[in-house]
């Protein structure tokens, strides 16, 4: 077994395990899914496995399926257990994230979807932030975690490889779980400030 496979298998298993913890959480209520957010992730990984693979990705594009499959089941789950409600910002995100699709589609430049996707996942991850902003408690912060490490091995298996395309979503992925995490932690902090807050103290 090469090295390439090593980090191959290691970003597959933990981008399967980071699925695994992410649904029992919904399960349980410790996370509720913007379902706006899930559909557009979905559709996002989606052109992300044909995009990268059309474009000669071979290892590196397993955690795009693996996403895929795991973006697809936590969006079904959020149609129950997720957050409906949605502000003005969140529709224009979403209809913004349909417009990148839509330019894809027509052009049909693997390239160029896969940097529209980047567009997408910002669309997405910005109304996952705003979700967090309102509701620190309603992500948990070990799956995204444990995704951030699956995209470190995933960037791996590009190793000696010329830059190209094909590095874009690794790093970009990896970028956005630290982003998420941090977040998370800094909302849950600023919360528990706040209520250890007394109005006698002002």
């Amino acid at each position: 077994m090469t090295l390439i496979s090593i980090f191959a298998f290691l970003s597959t298993a933990l981008a399967i395990y980071c699925t695994i913890p992410y649904i029992h959480s919904i399960l349980n209520g410790k996370t509720k899914p913007h379902q706006l957010t899930w559909l557009v992730f979905s559709i996002m990984n989606g052109i992300v496995f044909f995009s990268q693979l059309l474009a000669g990705g071979r290892a590196s594009v397993i955690i795009s399926f693996v996403f895929l499959i795991g973006s697809l089941l936590v969006f079904l789950l959020s149609l129950k257990f997720g957050l409906k409600d949605s502000s003005k910002w969140d529709r224009v995100l979403f209809i913004f994230a349909l417009l990148t699709i839509a330019i894809w589609f027509v052009t049909r430049n693997n390239a160029l979807a896969i940097w529209l996707t980047v567009i997408i996942d910002i669309a997405a991850t910005t109304m996952t932030i705003l979700k967090i902003n309102s509701q620190p408690n309603s992500e948990d912060p070990y799956p995204w975690i444990v995704a951030s490490v699956a995209y470190v091995f995933t960037c791996l298996t590009l190793w000696g490889q010329p830059l190209s395309v094909l590095y874009i979503r690794p790093l970009y992925g990896l970028i956005g779980d630290v982003i998420l995490v941090a977040f998370i932690y800094y909302s849950r902090k600023r919360k528990e400030g706040k209520s250890q807050f007394s109005p006698l103290e002002a």
